[in-house]
């Protein structure tokens, strides 16, 4: 009897171990929305989950100390749960069906068991869900899905994945994707004269920098800064005489009167203004560089940094251009 007793009272205490040392999972509470600034994807996302951005691909990571656990499931590393969503231009047509079934393939032949695939939409795009899973040893599973899209020759994926039991408490971040994802709106094909004149519709570029709505025949671009410029923006139509530019650069302590008056040095004006941008002081240059060419250049000081703002429209057109990028420029929001 007092042996039967040693082994419960010791069985007991296994059960209590190992139940310490079970992490506490932390819910849900609140919800933000991430809006990719090139691809124009938005969605939401748990607030506070910690993000790691590349190009054209975002990955959202329940906890900071888990982002090893998913380069290398093997390892120690803390358990949590990830979603991560891709956008990538297609170089030969396919179709979803076409994509799914070399997904599943590939799936298959990298050891994962197929669970089933279902069928989804996202803003109203077809899509399908791909669910699958794998054990990498005794103590470690992993619980996945993965949602594609195909939509203007660009693929869009979200795969959430999570260990052990991870899965089950976040598995409504998908379901969440699944429902909030916004896909780009199909470019209309214009005519020439559509094209030339910046439309009365605009599309918003937002980052970590600025926002700025721009008209949506017109296109976004970040150039790789050179020397000491920090951030870089062209906003460009049809025209390539006819654009609005932005880039910043460090102010190293200078008032935007001093910025105003080494700059008039360089453009060499034909005028001068002051207008008010996102709640600042905003001086600037009308000038010309080119024939049929007009300019403006904006200079704005924030955070030490100097914020110039460059608008180049086509003048037999200004009525057209001018007023649009007015409205361009009175939207940009400092961040």
């Amino acid at each position: 009897m007092k042996k039967v007793l040693t082994l419960l009272l010791f069985a007991l205490l296994v059960a209590l171990i190992g139940c310490a040392k079970k992490a506490t999972i932390p819910p849900i509470t609140e919800w933000s929305t991430y809006q990719d600034p090139y691809f124009k994807v938005s969605f939401s996302h748990p607030k506070g989950w910690h993000i790691v951005s590349d190009a054209g691909k975002v990955s959202f990571f329940s906890s900071e100390g888990s982002v090893q656990k998913f380069f290398d499931p093997s390892s120690k590393a803390e358990e949590g749960a990830q979603i991560v969503v891709s956008y990538q231009r297609l170089d030969t047509m396919k179709s979803l069906e076409e994509y799914v079934n070399e997904l599943k393939s590939d799936l298959t032949s990298s050891g994962y068991v197929l669970k089933g695939v279902d069928p989804a939409t996202i803003d109203e795009t077809p899509a399908s869900r791909v669910s699958y899973s794998g054990k990498f040893d005794q103590q470690t599973r992993l619980e996945a899905q993965r949602v594609v899209a195909i939509k203007d020759t660009v693929i869009y994926t979200a795969t959430f994945a999570a260990f052990n039991d991870y899965y089950a408490p976040y598995a409504a971040v998908v379901d969440s994707f699944i429902a909030t994802a916004h896909l780009p709106k199909t470019k209309v094909v214009l005519s020439t004269e559509e094209l030339t004149v910046p439309s009365a519709e605009f599309d918003t570029f937002s980052n970590a920098i600025l926002e700025i709505s721009y008209p949506n025949n017109f296109e976004t671009s970040v150039p790789q800064t050179k020397g000491e410029v920090l951030f870089s923006l062209i906003i460009q139509g049809y025209r390539k005489d006819s654009n609005i530019m932005v880039d910043v650069r460090p102010a190293k302590g200078l008032t935007v009167e001093k910025v105003l008056d080494q700059n008039s040095k360089f453009f060499k004006p034909t005028s001068k203004g002051e207008s008010t941008i996102d709640g600042l002081r905003a001086p600037y240059l009308n000038y010309s560089l080119a024939k049929g060419t007009e300019s403006r250049a904006y200079f704005l000081v924030k955070n030490d940094k100097v914020y110039r703002v460059i608008l180049n429209y086509y003048q037999p057109a200004k009525k057209d251009f001018l007023p649009a990028f007015e409205k361009s420029i009175a939207s940009l929001h400092i961040k």
